[in-house]
């Protein structure tokens, strides 16, 4: 077995309360780890890139929301194969993890082509979106070097996704702990330059902090990919049987809908960051900051709900019952964010100056950041559930929810409030707490349902 310590595979009929909560902690420790060390790459990229200047952080903001928006179509279908890997995991059927592994290699081959060629039309694209003029330029360049790192962070999220289903939950996290070792040092000598006896690097911006992501995600990759040769060889070794049609319908019924709901959560926030950038490189900054904060607080709910996933799809394909690790998934995940709202309301003045020193920057911060207090619950809330309902097999109902509450709902009343309502970044925020409330609901109602009625499977039941 590749890393990661021991697999508790079997699982009693009727686990108790205390028992699930603590196999449930158990796996998303290292989960939650990981998303924070991932997260804190990036805030470590936004504080490097914020001493740097306004333009700097305002170049890195709209270069990273083009990038991601786009690098996210990927990882949200790759999350798709999550029921698949767990699921044959807990039914014993090994031989089908390893072939859903292969079939996952031809997914990530077929889309990081066209999301690589996505990132070279940042420059056009920010224009016609209507982003200020003096950042595109860079942000352009930002994504264009960003392109490079298309197919490593995908690989890395697929073989991510295969040792997670088998509860390795700690592979991902030592990769992650290398990535922000290698970020923090890149990010330091290419954003500001350095020197250092007859080594001189030049003061690279917002391409130094492209350039350090990038070789963060090969450098993550290699170090996954040198723990995963066993998989790997299982994965080859089962090739002739990669293309049965049945197999690959469901890999794409699975995918896809993950794809579109990842997406369209993710484009919301990038949507608004557009929104918001329509106003001026100050508030796109000020956004850059809040959105980096509610993210990083974000990462916790979201490992859990990769725990929950993992657990309920292991129960569900050994033929147990999952309801109890779900609703401590959303309890635990629920609780963390009441906390997070609390700290980023009490603490905005602080936290904000760890970011920046500019006094416009930080003023209009401190609209913004209070609603990212007042939504942490119920993004906690829909992570986590979505992460529940994944594990069982039910991936298409988040798409949905989604597609109402942020753009049927929260998008357009953000914009009519920031525009006709003259309320600004202000506006904008309102309008992603209304989604994200409309989300949460939908989703909880969803996981009311399919839990009453015991659940869904995606592979066989064990022999």
């Amino acid at each position: 077995m590749a890393g990661g310590g021991a697999v508790e595979v079997v699982v009693p009929v009727e686990p108790t309360i205390s028992g699930e909560a603590r196999r449930l902690a158990g796996l998303a420790w290292p989960v939650v780890l990981g998303q924070v060390g991932l997260m804190s790459m990036g805030l470590v990229d936004v504080i490097v890139a914020g001493r740097a200047g306004e333009h700097v952080l305002a170049v890195v903001g709209a270069g990273r929301t083009w990038s991601f928006s786009l690098t996210l179509l990927g990882l949200g279908a790759l999350h798709g194969l999550d029921p698949l890997f767990a699921q044959a995991w807990g039914a014993g059927d090994h031989a089908r993890g390893e072939q859903t592994l292969g079939r996952g290699v031809l997914l990530t081959l077929l889309i990081s082509a066209p999301i690589a060629g996505g990132h070279l039309l940042a420059g056009p694209g920010l224009a016609l979106l209507g982003q200020p003029a003096e950042i595109i330029p860079g942000a352009h360049d930002y994504s264009v070097i960003r392109a490079i790192g298309v197919p490593f962070v995908l690989f890395y999220s697929l073989l991510t996704r295969y040792h997670q289903g088998q509860g390795r939950m700690r592979l991902p996290m030592l990769c992650v702990v290398v990535g922000n070792v290698v970020n923090l040092a890149l990010d330091l000598s290419l954003v500001q330059g350095l020197s250092w006896g007859p080594l001189q690097v030049p003061a690279l911006g917002g391409n130094g902090v492209a350039m350090a992501t990038t070789a963060v995600e090969l450098s993550m990759l290699l170090v996954m990919a040198a723990l995963s040769g066993p998989a790997l060889r299982g994965a080859w070794a089962g090739r002739a049987t990669l293309l049965q049609a049945a197999e690959l319908r469901l890999v794409l019924a699975l995918c896809l809908p993950v794809a579109v709901q990842v997406a369209l959560e993710a484009w919301a926030f990038n949507v608004a960051g557009l929104m918001v950038g329509t106003t001026g490189a100050t508030a796109l900054a000020a956004h850059t900051i809040a959105l980096s904060l509610a993210s990083f607080t974000f990462m916790v709910p979201l490992g859990i709900g990769g725990a929950a996933s993992t657990r309920v799809g292991n129960l569900l394909g050994a033929g147990h019952r999952w309801q109890a690790a779900g609703w401590l998934a959303v309890a635990m995940a629920a609780l963390w964010m009441l906390g997070c709202g609390a700290a980023l309301y009490t603490l905005t003045t602080p936290i904000l100056s760890l970011f920046s020193s500019d006094v416009a920057v930080l003023a209009v911060g401190a609209t913004i950041l209070p609603i990212a207090a007042a939504f942490q619950l119920f993004d906690g809330v829909q992570a986590s559930t979505f992460g529940v309902l994944r594990g069982a097999g039910d991936t298409r109902w988040p798409s949905l929810a989604n597609l109402l509450g942020y753009w049927v709902l929260g998008l357009p009343l953000g914009w009519a409030l920031a525009t006709r309502g003259e309320l600004g970044a202000v506006g904008v925020w309102l309008g992603l707490a209304l989604g994200l409330a409309v989300v949460a609901g939908l989703l909880l109602l969803r996981l009311w349902s399919v839990a009453r009625s015991g659940g869904t499977r995606v592979v066989p039941g064990p022999a």
